[in-house]
């Protein structure tokens, strides 16, 4: 009897059991004709015997993992994924097809009853746990289904048989994300997307509330006392809300909590990571996301803060060098091999002495973690088994018990697992059109990346006024024009000329495009953090052979009425009450503008606001969401009168 699960492993199936370059090398070898000799006997075991003597045995009751071998490898050897590999092929020729050995298929038919008894009673207890909290699940459909949970990301590599079912966690499988990724797809009933487990604020019972009240605390305090006061003003109210948005388990909570608390430190030590804007943003989340329908999804009720995750190959998409006065941040987006999810490395470095004039150069050799040098994880990938992500996706590499990660050279260009991988930009549009507002949505440091296919560049220009290089891109198969765009930063002032370069052809033909990408005024428009031509092309690590040196200072961009108002309320909260009687004559004049040109509903939030006491935020807040509400909207080109809303 044909062993169904072998001819349903396909080549991502088996990288996913084992790495990529196993996989490469078996179908090397049998395309070569050095494959293993197959014998089926009477009872159902498969033998591979290989050429140096080497044997491996499948009985009916195991999975490919569980092959004996007599190798001395452990865990899943070359002669495991060769006796999978040359099956397979065999199999394909006796039934002369070469269609798909997998049919697209979904784990929604798997019973979930069946594979929960099976848990152990501690994996039990934690799906329980995890359960009783909301979570939202994006579904990915085909040869391989995925589940992209908040927490962990799951894959189910043959159809109807659980033993190979896979998750990027610690435990790897029989885990608790495996059975919640079924009930998703359960849930989902084909959608793309669903949400599971318990959900209302109510659940939360009086500690919810304790949440919502420390939080508006802590911005009737920016109002009151502004961002100047210091550190030591929002010491209490800052505190008090992180200890009841941990004692919830509010993962969302704690890193917009934490997102003020760096923007508090940051203004005190003058830094220029400090952004007044960004704190508007924050207070209005505090208000928001305690007042949101769905509590649980806004607030990361049950989402783990750090997961542990399990033996992980991940491959640079790029990286990006920011200046923040005199440091500068390195940033290395990586991406999981084989389940696609993304994530990101961060460090800030500090100039020494010894580099003093040199800065700059230096960064590219600088350790993000020992043995771990910059160039190295942005230009290659990581082998990794102690590796830990957090819930915005910012990734930390630690010791950890006989563990230990190892940095290679990456190919040119990568075949990424969908929807990191894409084509049509059409359904890329479709999926950001499709999330709550930023507010509300889960915070990511990676949100909205994939990879792209290039057909032809369509052109590229430099604006030396704003700084700007811009690009176009056609896409293969007809996926669409993709727009690409990078504002010069002094911390790789080398990048945009990479960029140009990439883009005339001076490594051959451009064929991969990775990086964020958003929608501004109707169009999808990339920021590239690396390209694939006949190399991988790094922009910030990388030196163009020939570019200008000089680059013209930037102006400031013009703004409209919108940016006029998101700078007088981000004022109030970095000055305070101080400054009320200075913001309340800017208001006015405002409030006439905004209603003179079609913005009645802002200007009527702005009034209310005006006409609060003092020491109310509730006004104020509602004010801030919805301008960065509409701001958020108006990068989809709506119409002029959905844009200005009544």
């Amino acid at each position: 009897m044909a062993r169904s699960d072998l001819i349903a492993l396909t080549d991502e199936g088996l990288v996913q059991l084992s790495n990529a370059g196993l996989v490469k090398r078996a179908v090397r070898e049998l395309a070569a004709g050095s494959g293993p000799a197959i014998a089926e006997a009477a009872d159902g075991t498969i033998e591979a015997r290989f050429s140096d003597g080497t044997l491996t045995r499948l009985t009916p009751d195991q999975g490919l993992a569980d092959a004996s071998c007599t190798c001395p490898s452990s865990g899943v050897c070359r002669h495991r994924i060769m006796l999978a590999v040359a099956y397979r092929a065999e199999r394909a020729e006796a039934t002369g097809s070469d269609a798909p050995a997998t049919p697209n298929w979904n784990p929604a038919a798997l019973d979930p009853g069946i594979f929960e008894a099976t848990l152990a009673p501690s994996t039990k207890a934690e799906l329980s746990r995890l359960m009783a909290s909301r979570h939202t699940v994006r579904l990915e459909y085909g040869q391989t289904p995925t589940a992209h949970l908040p927490m962990a990301s799951v894959r189910f590599l043959v159809p109807d048989d659980l033993s190979y079912a896979r998750c990027d966690c610690v435990e790897g499988q029989r885990c608790a994300h495996i059975a919640l990724a079924i009930r998703a797809f359960r849930a989902a009933d084909g959608g793309r997307e669903t949400a599971i487990g318990g959900g209302h604020a109510a659940d939360s019972g009086g500690s919810s509330e304790k949440l919502r009240e420390a939080c508006d605390a802590v911005v009737s305090r920016l109002i009151e006392a502004g961002i100047t006061a210091g550190p030591a003003a929002y010491e209490q109210s800052l505190a008090a809300a992180h200890r009841h948005a941990e004692a919830l388990g509010a993962a969302q909570m704690l890193l917009v909590l934490g997102a003020l608390r760096e923007q508090i430190d940051a203004y005190e030590s003058r830094s220029a990571r400090y952004d007044e804007r960004a704190v508007l943003r924050l207070a209005a989340e505090l208000f928001a996301r305690t007042r949101a329908g769905d509590a649980a999804s806004a607030l990361g009720l049950g989402e783990p803060f750090e997961t542990a995750m399990g033996k992980s190959r991940l491959v640079s998409l790029g990286a990006r060098l920011r200046q923040e006065g005199t440091d500068i941040r390195a940033s290395i987006l990586l991406a999981d091999s084989d389940m696609g999810a993304t994530m990101l490395i961060e460090r800030l470095f500090s100039p020494l002495p010894a580099d003093r004039d040199t800065f700059q150069a230096s960064v590219v050799r600088r350790q993000m973690a020992p043995g771990l040098p910059v160039a190295g994880i942005g230009r290659g990938q990581i082998l990794t088994s102690v590796a830990r992500r957090r819930a915005d996706g910012l990734l930390g590499l630690g010791s950890g018990s006989g563990g230990r990660t190892q940095v290679m050279s990456r190919d040119a260009v990568f075949a990424f697992p969908r929807p990191l991988a894409t084509t049509r930009l059409a359904e890329v549009a479709d999926a950001l059109s499709a999330r709550p507002i930023a507010l509300l949505r889960p915070r990511r440091l990676c949100d909205a990346v994939h990879v792209f296919e290039v057909e032809a560049v369509l052109g590229q220009s430099w604006a030396p006024g704003s700084q700007i290089w811009e690009a176009a891109v056609r896409l293969r198969g007809d996926g669409g024009v993709l727009y690409l765009e990078r504002e010069f930063d002094a911390g790789a002032p080398g990048a945009t000329g990479v960029l140009a370069a990439a883009l005339d052809g001076a490594w051959g033909a451009l064929r991969q495009v990775a990086g964020p990408v958003r929608m501004e005024s109707g169009a999808l428009v990339c920021t590239p953090w690396s390209l694939s031509a006949d190399r991988f092309i790094v922009p910030d690590l990388d030196v163009a052979e020939e570019q200008d040196s000089v680059i013209p200072a930037a102006m400031d961009a013009r703004s409209d009425l919108l940016d006029e108002t998101e700078r007088l309320l981000s004022g109030v909260l970095h000055a305070g009450s101080r400054a009320r009687s200075a913001v309340d004559a800017l208001a006015a004049s405002l409030h006439a503008r905004l209603d003179g040109a079609g913005y009645r509903a802002m200007a009527e939030r702005l009034s209310l606001w005006r006409q609060a006491p003092a020491a109310d935020h509730t006004e104020f807040c509602r004010a801030a969401i919805w301008l960065l509400t509409v701001q958020e909207s108006r990068a989809w080109n709506q119409p002029t009168s959905s844009d200005r809303i009544e």
